[in-house]
């Protein structure tokens, strides 16, 4: 008799779904040890994997990274230290940097502050929440020697193998398709570092991106994307999904890195050969290699089933995104052109761009120019009723 367990495991793996009708769970159990078929519980060692690599990142970052952008100009940003106040930081909160006048003074009589005390503190909050350049730096060049790895190895990986060179190969003897060690490393580590970017998000310092929402999604829609393609044995397809994805990204991190360093003529050649890398690899080879492969050529092998369609529907998402972030990097090119010279920090708040001295001038300029013009006002307008007084 059937235990409620049994009833829920079926229901979650039902095979009419994740396989459709060429296939059974049971095809996917080698009684050949040199053969090896994809098993969902060795792919949750991926977390491990994740939690590893964050203590990789964090030795990497802290003993090698730190010092060369000390070396580079770079420093540790100085520690600010707030006065606790909960009405001041709900309305941060609320509003983050554009609290509204009406609410400032409302604040003032609330907390028997000035308004421009006000302003400072709402101003160090936000600097406080920001990555600092020496952050985003060290963070950079974790994404750089990962990228850089993964891809190479993935190409090592995959030279050799027939669906590299000709895509149909992904599904000739689909189910049964042995896994190599090397597919398999890369599967695991690949997945692993995505879940080590999602970590981060909980566990180390958060702070605001332009297209934060759209990166969580995005990793959140990669980490499916393996979790399904290797329990659907798509591992053939799925491991020409990480290596285009893997081709560009070091270069915009290396561009980044130049940016903070303030070494901006590096800056701008190299963030061209990334959007060149970017285009070619995720508005090209993507869509007429690898989304042709699992959209067109698989329906002469395989018949469709939920799953699949589940599948490629991420795949088009992941299409759907290189679209919006391609119009991005588009308009950071234009205002290179327009302008002399990339101002913006690339995906992030232009805000965040400007150094912590920088910041603190910024301020007080403004702070200034407004207090300026307050009483250049104030004394045309003196000047003016004067002028009316006389005779």
């Amino acid at each position: 008799m059937a235990t409620n367990g049994d009833v829920f495991h079926n229901f979650i793996w039902n095979e009419k779904f994740w396989l459709g009708d060429d296939a059974r769970w049971d095809d996917f159990i080698s009684s050949d040890p040199s053969v090896y078929y994809p098993k969902i519980s060795h792919m949750n060692w991926s977390i491990v994997v994740g939690v590893l690599l964050m203590f990789v990142r964090f030795i990497y970052e802290s003993y090698l990274i730190k010092p060369l952008a000390q070396c580079l100009g770079l420093k540790e940003r100085k520690k600010m230290t707030l006065k606790e106040s909960p009405s001041l930081e709900a309305a941060y909160k609320s509003y983050r940097s554009k609290v509204p006048q009406h609410e400032i003074l409302r604040l003032s009589k609330e907390t028997n502050m000035t308004e421009r005390q006000i302003q400072r503190w709402l101003f160090k909050r936000r600097i406080i929440q920001m990555p600092s350049s020496m952050y985003k730096f060290k963070e950079c060049s974790w994404q750089v020697l990962f990228y850089s790895l993964s891809f190479g190895y993935g190409l090592y990986a995959l030279w050799d193998k027939p669906w590299l060179w000709v895509t149909v190969n992904c599904w000739v003897g689909w189910p049964k398709q042995h896994i190599d060690n090397d597919i398999f490393i890369l599967y695991l580590v690949e997945l692993g570092f995505y879940w080590s970017l999602l970590f981060a998000v909980f566990f180390q310092r958060d702070y605001q991106k332009k297209d934060k929402k759209e990166m969580v999604l995005h990793h959140m829609v990669t980490i499916l994307l393996i979790y399904f393609s290797w329990g659907c044995n798509f591992v053939r397809v799925g491991s020409l999904v990480l290596i285009v994805h893997d081709f560009a990204d070091p270069w915009l991190n290396i561009a980044k890195m130049a940016k903070y360093t303030k070494h901006q003529t590096t800056c701008e050649f190299f963030f061209a050969v990334f959007i060149i890398t970017w285009i070619v690899s995720r508005l090209f080879i993507y869509p007429f290699w690898v989304l042709n492969a699992s959209a067109v050529e698989i329906h002469d092998y395989v018949t469709t089933f939920p799953a699949y369609w589940f599948f490629n529907g991420l795949l088009f998402v992941l299409q759907l995104l290189h679209i919006m972030w391609t119009y991005l990097l588009l308009t950071v090119a234009f205002q290179k052109f327009t302008l002399g010279s990339i101002e913006k920090d690339i995906r992030s708040e232009s805000d965040s761009e400007l150094s912590d001295s920088t910041n603190e001038e910024h301020f007080k300029n403004n702070v200034f120019e407004k207090n300026r013009k307050t009483v250049t006002n104030g004394v045309t307008q003196k000047v003016q009723v004067n002028k009316e007084k006389k005779p």
